[in-house]
């Protein structure tokens, strides 16, 4: 039993990290497709160059920490949060952009990229705190009776 929840934490852990990188919710994942007014680069490098390089040369859990949102439970209905908490990233699929065009992954960055993917790294951490911490709290709740609907 604790090797499955163990299992299913790591398997959320990844898909909810994931979510908190803009460019996993868009087309423009990896360089700008389509018509392209502002000159956003086109390379195949933007999305690794964000998430990996630029993050472990540049970021500390003292960066991230304190960004994170207090714990809570999660009352709503987890799926309906999940899709929010996926649409909000989403409306920062620029910004990545504008930061990349600006120099802001290159080297150390920028104050503003490194405090904006602080930012990022710090949704993710809170979100999956607070699935994690919502399981743990509904585990105390009975268990529905097949057929009601949950």
């Amino acid at each position: 039993m604790e090797q499955a929840a163990i299992f299913y934490a790591g398997w959320l852990g990844h898909y909810v990290g994931d979510a908190s990188q803009p460019l996993h919710t868009s087309v423009q994942y990896n360089g700008w497709t389509g018509p392209n007014p502002n000159g956003y680069t086109t390379a195949h490098t933007i999305h690794w160059q964000f998430e990996g390089p630029f993050v472990g040369a540049n970021l500390h859990l003292g960066d991230v920490e304190p960004k994170m949102s207090p714990p809570h439970a999660i009352d709503a209905d987890m799926f309906e949060s999940y899709i929010g908490y996926l649409r909000h990233t989403a409306t920062y699929v620029e910004k990545v952009y504008q930061l990349e065009k600006a120099g802001g992954f290159t080297g150390a960055g920028s104050p503003e990229s490194r405090s904006f993917t602080a930012e990022r790294l710090a949704a993710g951490a809170s979100m999956l705190r607070d699935m994690i911490f919502s399981a743990w709290v509904q585990s105390a709740l009975p268990v529905p009776e097949r057929g009601s609907g949950l």
